[in-house]
Formats: C-alpha cells, structure tokens, sequence
C-alpha cells in the first residue's frame, strides 16, 4: 500500500520536528543515477542551523508537492535545488527544507551510505561538475540500463524531460 505525498510527508515533518530520524522508502526518478524509484531509502534527519552545496534535502517545492534534491546553491534564504537526474532547477527558502538526508540505504543493502563519507562526498562533487554534459551521460546510462528500448525511445524520453 502507498500512501500518497501530500499525506505522508508532514507527518514525516512532524517526527522530524520532534527529533526523530526516519527512513523514507523513495520514489520517483529525480535523483537517478545514485537513487533509484521503489529500491532505495533516506535516512533523513532535522536540518542543521546551517545548510551547505552538496547536501540532499526534503523539501516543499509547492504546496503538497515534496522532493529530496541536491542543494547546488545557497544565496541567503534562497537556496536552489537539482535532482541527479533532472535538468532544471528548483527554488525555495530556507524554511521549506523538512529534513536533510544522513546516508542512503541503495540496491537493497542493509547498510547505509552516510553523505559523510569519502565516496559518496567524490560522487556527488564530480557529478555537480558534469552538470553541463549530465543530459548525454543520462542517456548512456539509459541506454545501459534499459536496453531493450530503442534508441528512437531513449531520445524521446530524454526529450520530454
């Protein structure tokens, strides 16, 4: 059974707000190729008082509409957000954050990937950088990961993002 979004994450909020800690099952494709829809979780946490480029967060984007995205810049109370997977940015305050993500529990491991570590601080630090060539990089790992997709279906999909 999945409960909706719009239901789900403030009582997510409100534990948060409380002090817990709470693994979110994911979904969706914004964070791919790191984070994948109905495979991984987030260990998320409260945000810190200060919050920095390269930390993922929960986040209101609209009303009833949440995301776990990429900080990639921070002007004051502005902060602009990027999934891994997404070519188009998002911007919110400071207030709108929900959570921050602590580690990832990926390909159905039992072990989380803390967002402390030496690998995952390469990764998310080289693909910021790839930002500019991400769209074709996306594309191969499609090609890759969905070969029995046509290339005419890779295109059209790519596209329409």
């Amino acid at each position: 059974m999945q409960i909706s979004n719009d239901i789900l994450i403030p009582h997510i909020g409100e534990l948060i707000q409380q002090g817990h800690t709470v693994t979110l099952p994911l979904r969706g494709y914004s964070m791919r190729p790191y984070l994948e829809d109905n495979r991984d979780k987030a260990l998320l946490a409260p945000p810190p008082k200060e919050l920095h480029v390269g930390d993922v967060v929960l986040a209101a984007i609209q009303p009833k509409r949440y995301a776990l995205h990429r900080i990639v810049g921070i002007s004051g109370e502005a902060i602009t957000l990027y999934g891994d997977g997404n070519f188009s940015p998002e911007h919110i305050r400071q207030q709108d954050v929900i959570a921050i993500a602590k580690g990832f529990y990926r390909k159905g491991r039992n072990r989380l990937e803390s967002t402390d570590s030496r690998a995952y601080n390469v990764y998310w630090k080289t693909w910021l950088r790839l930002r500019p060539i991400r769209r074709y990089l996306l594309a191969l790992w499609r090609l890759y990961h969905y070969p029995r997709l046509t290339a005419r279906q890779i295109i059209n999909r790519f596209l329409k993002q």
